[in-house]
């Protein structure tokens, strides 16, 4: 029996048997599973004895108070900045489940053995074998000979610079339906001038794995789990318009394409022991030789980019960023907790305490902030991620700010970790509160590489939760939450709260139903909003084409009538307006009008009204002073509108 050797991009070295009978096949499966499945029993029994020791130990629980020296801005602001995890050093403080101390001797090498492991992965994932096929999903590393993996590793071969790509292939806005990954340029060799705060390595390597990660058959399959429930309940709460048309069960399949890639974003993201940020929640992009398709979901607002960190209490971390450009509208950093996005602490724009270059640094941890520190986020035991976001009224001058994260202290890095189980219900929060669960899980390291099926799998579970989340959030359109009673299309209430929203945002959401010759008339008095923006989406909750339709308007790219109200047209066909918010050609689809950044000192909110209108009778019901367009203006306003999506991603086009 023959063996050749094989090599990823994280530097493993995989032995596979080139006989073709079955021995040869059991022998790959052995070398590729063995080693998970005796880490992830290992890490089974020492959860099961370290359940039972905490059950019956009640001092243990007692102490689960956590706190964080390294969450004052002071020591924050003298570590250098950095996407991954920070090596502790003796003269830093560290956190634990149980009570503020010095790091100790173990958690300071482990620290640095996390740091040397990265260096040696990003060496390594540039010098994979020109000649070899890359390993599919049923392949896995082998750690069992390093020496032989440290003479088999060619020379690095030199890449183009990421700038060079970047003005080889400028950005797309046109709508992908399949993702082509592409080895990203060196994580550690940043564009010397870059196009977008979005394009870092880290961010590029997260598209090409997330994008490995759709293609595995769990998420296959679960897909079409997904497309059958989501149809059932579509049925159901649409009822009232008689369920989806034909142009909506057209979009169902994109739909559920990007929830399933937001969903191995996510998957990626929920090892809070080695953070990265990751840009998702976002429209079809084409970048540094990297085609993405969306991962939108659930609502997403056309102004805003959404960025996402994963944490847990167990650690302290310390986020940084800058603003370079104009500032945007509204800038959020919201505590999540869990699975299902509720918002556990927010800190807001108008919050920061900003320097005068437009950098600041954001501390997070279990404690409390000191006295006086206004740029703190506390974590609780459920807490899974930072979600930020940067809500862009000009889209034309508004950039998102540059942003970090660097993980201080905490215990090391984990193959529960890994898995995202400190994100699982119930068990997270359990082994988070407990320094005994905490310590036995750390004992069990990570993988090296996790194989894409094994991505898969974690990612179909979770894919699995969209069952629930869908419905939750097409039932936000068509039901009262205080009476639960349903509500008929075409009808949009005044804007309350919803916790699974942004927490400082008011939202009117409704669903419409109208033929080509008729609109939704929509009035509304902003009130203490300084901004809002009216999006249509999908029966699936899910935005279309919106940087080459005008399928939103926000309050800054709309005309004020002169009492300070704003009127829009929500029609299928142009009828001619500026205030015009196209259905992208759909005749059924939902509403979720957005008001931030309120002024708290007003007792003034915002209120709306709505009508449907013949498109032939706008004349009649629309103020006299609205402004119309001809198709030489739309045209432009549609060109801007371009223009400045493309400023997102890179270069104006």
């Amino acid at each position: 029996m023959q063996f050749r050797r094989w090599r990823r991009g994280g530097g493993a070295t995989v032995r596979i048997s080139t006989d073709r009978g079955p021995h040869g096949r059991t022998l790959l499966v052995a070398a590729t599973h063995g080693r998970f499945i005796g880490r992830v029993g290992g890490l089974a029994v020492a959860l099961g004895i370290g359940a039972a020791i905490a059950a019956a130990s009640p001092t243990a629980a007692a102490e689960d108070t956590p706190s964080s020296a390294a969450s004052t801005g002071t020591e924050a602001s003298g570590t250098e900045a950095s996407g991954t995890e920070a090596s502790s050093s003796p003269s830093s403080d560290s956190e634990s489940p149980a009570r503020q101390r010095k790091p100790s001797r173990s958690e300071v090498e482990t620290a640095g053995e996390d740091r040397d492991a990265r260096a040696s992965e990003r060496s390594d994932g540039d010098a994979d074998d020109a000649g070899a096929d890359r390993l599919r999903a049923d392949e896995g590393p082998d750690d069992e000979d390093p020496a032989d993996d440290e003479r088999e590793t060619p020379e690095p071969a030199d890449e183009e610079p990421a700038t060079a790509v970047a003005a080889a292939t400028a950005p797309t806005a046109t709508t992908s339906t399949a993702a082509t990954p592409a080895k990203p340029s060196d994580p550690d060799r940043s564009p010397a001038a870059p196009v977008s705060p979005l394009a870092t390595p880290q961010q590029l390597e997260a598209e090409r794995i997330a994008t490995e990660t759709v293609g595995t058959w769990p998420v296959r399959l679960m897909k079409q789990v997904l497309s059958a429930g989501w149809r059932a309940t579509a049925a159901r709460e649409y009822r009232q318009i008689s369920g989806p048309d034909p142009e909506n069960l057209v979009t169902l399949r994109r739909a559920v394409d990007e929830y399933a890639l937001a969903a191995a974003f996510q998957q990626l993201l929920l090892n809070s022991m080695t953070p990265t940020v990751v840009a998702q929640v976002a429209p079809p992009h084409t970048w540094y030789r990297q085609s993405v398709s969306g991962s939108r979901i659930l609502y997403d607002n056309p102004d805003t980019v959404y960025r996402f960190m994963g944490v847990n209490m167990t650690s302290t971390y310390v986020i940084r960023g800058r603003f370079t450009d104009a500032h945007p509208a509204d800038t959020n950093f919201s505590v999540l907790t869990g699975l299902s996005g509720i918002t556990a602490d927010n800190l807001s724009g108008r919050q920061i305490d900003v320097g005068p270059d437009g950098s600041f640094t954001i501390t997070v941890s279990g404690a409390a902030a000191a006295p006086g520190q206004r740029n703190h986020l506390q974590l609780t035991p459920d807490s899974t991620l930072v979600a930020v976001r940067n809500t862009l009224s000009d889209w034309n001058t508004q950039s998102p700010m540059t942003l970090s994260i660097e993980r201080l202290t905490g215990p090391r890095n984990s193959l529960f970790s890994q898995l995202g189980g400190f994100a699982i219900p119930g068990l997270g929060p359990l082994v988070t509160r407990s320094p005994l669960l905490t310590s036995l899980v750390s004992s069990i390291p990570p993988m090296k590489e996790p194989p894409p099926f094994l991505r898969g799998v974690f990612t179909a579970v979770i894919m699995a939760l969209g069952l629930g989340q869908e419905s939750k959030y097409i039932k936000v359109a068509t039901t009262d939450a205080e009476t639960g009673e349903r509500v008929p299309p075409n009808v949009l209430r005044d804007p309350s709260r919803n916790a699974e929203f942004l927490a400082t945002q008011l939202q009117s959401a409704g669903y419409f139903h109208l033929a080509d010759d008729q609109a939704l008339v929509v009035t509304i008095t902003p009130a203490n909003a300084r901004y809002f923006i009216v999006p249509v989406t999908d029966l699936w909750t899910v935005t279309g084409d919106y940087w080459h339709q005008q399928t939103s308007l926000n309050n800054a790219q709309a005309v004020p009538d002169p009492d300070g109200k704003y009127t829009f047209v929500i029609s299928p066909t142009d009828p001619g307006v500026h205030n015009w918010v196209s259905t992208g050609g759909l005749n059924k689809g939902t509403v979720s009008i957005r008001f931030q950044d309120l002024d708290l000192a007003s007792s003034q909110t915002p209120t709306l009204t709505s009508a449907v209108v013949a498109v032939s009778d706008l004349d009649s019901v629309l103020p006299p002073t609205t402004v119309c367009v001809t198709p030489a203006q739309r045209a432009a306003q549609l060109t801007e509108r371009a223009t400045g999506f493309a400023r997102r991603f890179g270069s104006p086009v």
